[in-house]
């Protein structure tokens, strides 16, 4: 934890590490002072245009919101209606958030707001700072927004705490409280809204950014974990490596696809299991046949870098929209003030989702596929006719009834399945709102609930694969002699730290446990770590 270092938001720069450093890291936040006066000034321009001309209609300012646009507000009404549109758009359902994306929904939006034209008063903003520095997190579910108009209900969670509902709850010291004991505890007071707040709460893509941030870190660190798992994969069937050369990738230059076959390079370079010495040799029990030179092995071994290189493309395009889009005004309407203090409001759709969810189904898409590429090699080290000579199942003794890792891949088959279903794009999911007056949505939020599934799943997958072919490495270590026993210089690593975890096994164990460790290894990124200078 670190609780010394300021991150200074001013709407520009603001990076994903960032929005974790600040969300669980301990890091506090605050806004240089010349963005203070930006967001002063243009909130002193907005409440100098309701008095000097309340004629002019300004969306979800003096008038309504959705299809209630044309509904005036008269200004003695302004503050009640905050308070109603908090509570009206408090229909959220489903699991609560991780505290950590919460905090980041409220520091992504914080950094909306340091564009100075949300006209929130700084007295909100300075609130939700303080909030976020003494550690006082919304409790917020996961489903409700539609992803465009902003987050609205997601969004609005945030606000009933920021008013002090009693309906509203909040995290304070890792217990869950309602909002006016948490504000006691924290030794902070809510706040009352004025004109055009609430709107400017709920109005942005925020709950999709915030989401899609931790999908990025996690889904990031499962791609190297993909590849550092296929290569031991690639070492316990004495695989064929020139699928990964150079001549071949780098004639095809895809970004992605030269970068995973360098790392898988990489990571079996020296490696004596995947040479046609190796190849050669008979195990016990191997069907005659497959001991030959190889020439080329299966798809789900020779074509990774043509499938994990568009994850790579994928979560880069993320990383690029997602930067833009947490450094972007997502209100609606925009207010704007120049030097000579003439004010306009400006009424838009940047807060709509669709640019967020285009992407996040992308990512959708490429992260299922690797999956299932996965899937299918852990599928062929249990297949006894497909593993080259390692026992069916890598069951230790068939004669005593061991069932082995066979039901490893039923799980893992199980999680391969509902992302396929998961994948199915949200951004065309479109379903009309207020009464067409929205009538064109983007489910970017399903579409990142959906994402962050996916990731959970392909760990799952690829946490499997790990204690596949680390136990068809222990079980075939002896068949090999001495002189073709190594692996490469990363996947050696790998195995010898996997074997101080998962030491060989002489007859079947309770299988949830090892795959609990082994997501957890995958989480973590330790193997990452581990062997992260042969990655790029």
């Amino acid at each position: 934890m670190n609780n010394n270092k300021t991150i200074y938001l001013n709407g520009k720069n603001l990076t994903i590490e960032d929005v974790i450093n600040i969300s669980e890291n301990g890091y506090k936040v605050d806004f240089p002072q010349e963005i203070k006066e930006d967001i002063i000034k243009t909130r002193k321009g907005l409440e100098k245009q309701l008095i000097e001309h309340p004629e002019i209609q300004i969306y979800g300012t003096n008038v309504g919101c959705g299809d209630l646009k044309d509904t005036v507000i008269t200004p003695e009404a302004f503050e009640n209606y905050q308070t109603k549109y908090i509570k009206a758009h408090n229909c959220g359902t489903g699991n609560p958030l991780p505290i950590e994306v919460s905090r980041a929904i409220m520091v992504i939006r914080l950094n909306s707001f340091a564009k100075g034209l949300s006209a929130v008063r700084m007295e909100t903003c300075q609130l939700m700072i303080d909030m976020l520095n003494a550690g006082l997190s919304p409790w917020v579910l996961e489903e409700g927004s539609v992803g465009a108009s902003g987050d609205l209900i997601p969004l609005a969670m945030i606000g009933a705490v920021l008013i002090g509902l009693p309906e509203a709850k909040a995290y304070y010291k890792g217990e869950l409280l309602n909002a006016p004991e948490a504000f006691k505890r924290a030794g902070l007071k809510p706040t009352k809204l004025g004109a055009k707040e609430a709107m400017g709460l709920t109005n942005g893509s925020n709950f999709i950014s915030a989401i899609t941030v931790y999908a990025i870190r996690d889904a990031e660190n499962l791609l190297k974990n993909a590849s550092i798992s296929a290569s031991l994969s690639l070492e316990a069937i004495r695989g064929e490596k020139n699928a990964f050369s150079e001549l071949i990738n780098n004639n095809r230059p895809h970004k992605g696809q030269m970068l995973i076959a360098k790392n898988i390079r990489n990571l079996i370079n020296n490696s004596k299991r995947t040479t046609e010495e190796a190849q050669k040799i008979a195990y016990p029990n191997q069907i005659p046949e497959t001991v030959k030179e190889r020439v080329q092995d299966r798809y789900s071994f020779r074509a990774v870098p043509q499938v994990h290189g568009p994850v790579f493309e994928a979560l880069e395009k993320l990383r690029d929209v997602v930067t833009i889009e947490i450094n972007s005004a997502t209100d609606n309407p925009l207010f704007f003030v120049d030097e000579n203090g003439y004010f306009q409001a400006k009424s838009g759709a940047n807060f709509h989702g669709q640019p967020l969810a285009t992407v996040i189904d992308y990512a959708k898409l490429s992260i299922t596929s690797l999956g299932l590429l996965t899937d299918k090699r852990t599928f062929s080290l249990l297949d006894k006719y497909l593993n080259y000579g390692l026992p069916a199942d890598l069951a230790v003794d068939h004669n005593s009834g061991d069932t082995g890792l066979m039901l490893t891949q039923y799980a893992g088959a199980a999680r391969a399945a509902e992302s396929r279903v998961l994948s199915t794009p949200a951004s065309v999911m479109s379903v009309s709102t207020s009464a067409n007056q929205e009538d064109f949505v983007s489910m970017g939020s399903i579409g990142a609930v959906h994402l962050k599934k996916i990731i959970y799943n392909t760990q799952i997958i690829v946490a499997i694969e790990f204690l596949c072919a680390l136990r068809a490495l222990q079980m075939s270590y002896d068949n090999l002699p001495e002189n073709l026993r190594s692996l490469g210089e990363g996947t050696d690593k790998v195995y010898k730290y996997l074997c101080t975890k998962f030491p060989a096994v002489t007859e079947d164990q309770y299988m949830r446990l090892d795959i609990e460790k082994a997501f957890d290894i995958v989480k973590s990124g330790e193997l990452v770590d581990l062997v992260g200078d042969l990655l790029k």
